[in-house]
């Protein structure tokens, strides 16, 4: 794949990226699978709280993205629980800084049309409490 060609399987991928934060400790963490890194650490580096970086990580493990580092909990490996999640960070990490605007813009959408549509639906609960 050349990197400004976007894939339907990366398109894919892309949308299942809850945030931009998350996107980048993704590729933070895989730009140094052997590094174990820190919440703190992280959390400076990304401009979050420590607590934000805990639960984006505990999310990204569950993703199957990193893992605990030898069970200290506070210390995050790159560890991709698939060959084929493993390869669409990698083409991720190529494409993402090439397209920056176009993945942030898909993030985006998709987070904000999330939001109309749930404060549609919550506006019917409004009138089903009256």
């Amino acid at each position: 794949m050349n990197s400004s060609e976007l894939s339907n399987e990366l398109r894919r991928f892309i949308n299942t990226i809850v945030s931009i934060p998350h996107l980048e400790i993704m590729l933070l963490l895989h730009q140094s699978p052997e590094q174990a890194w820190n919440i703190a650490v992280i959390a400076q580096r990304m401009y979050v709280s420590q607590s934000q970086v805990a639960v984006m990580l505990r999310e990204l493990c569950d993703a199957g993205v990193c893992k605990s580092s030898s069970g200290v909990n506070d210390e995050f490996i790159y560890a991709p629980i698939t060959s084929e999640l493993a390869q669409l960070i990698d083409e991720l990490s190529e494409f993402y800084p090439r397209n920056l605007i176009q993945v942030t813009n898909m993030i985006h959408a998709k987070s904000s049309s999330g939001q109309r549509v749930q404060m549609f639906a919550d506006a019917f609960k409004l009138h089903k409490d009256k």
